[in-house]
């Protein structure tokens, strides 16, 4: 680097010599650091953003075809959410028809039953009526026979209830 400040320190007069103007030497300076870097750097640059903007256009595009995807995916699961919809509400009414249903049957079966029990127990009390007015009146009528038999007894002489025994027998033997 030495050698190349003292090409430049060197020869004054031929072409390229060291400015020592810091105000010229700046603006100078800059101009061609910035055309070094336009020209040096161009292609990069543009390379790099032809690439850069080329991956961003791929984003977005990517982006939207996601978008779309999602938004029809979006679209199905609503209809899908509105199916079931429909479906629940068709299982809650075929629930309560269903439940109607047994609590009507359970309604019916309990009113067999109760009706059952009911006939049972009347019939019971009819039997045990029948039973009872039987009773009574073998009971009536033991007592009657053995009153008639004791006034027999004591009203009618040997003879004539022999002849009233007699005509019963015959009478049961017909």
């Amino acid at each position: 680097m030495n050698s190349y400040i003292m090409y430049l320190l060197a020869d004054e007069n031929s072409g390229v010599s060291l400015n020592t103007d810091i105000f010229e030497t700046n603006i100078i300076n800059i101009v061609l650091l910035l055309v070094i870097l336009f020209v040096v750097i161009k292609n990069f640059l543009t390379e790099n953003l032809t690439t850069r903007k080329k991956k961003i256009v791929e984003d977005i595009e990517n982006a939207e075809t996601r978008l779309a995807d999602s938004n029809k995916r979006y679209l199905e699961a609503k209809k899908q959410w509105s199916q079931m919809d429909i479906i629940i509400k068709e299982i809650n009414s075929e629930m309560e028809a269903t439940k109607e249903n047994i609590l009507k049957l359970k309604w019916n079966q309990a009113k067999e039953d109760i009706s059952k029990k009911f006939t049972t127990a009347i019939s019971v009390l009819h039997n045990r009526e029948n039973k009872l007015f039987n009773d009574v009146i073998k009971e009536v009528s033991k007592k009657a026979l053995i009153r008639v038999i004791f006034k027999l007894k004591t009203q009618l002489g040997k003879v004539e209830q022999s002849a009233i025994i007699n005509r019963k027998i015959k009478q049961l033997g017909d």
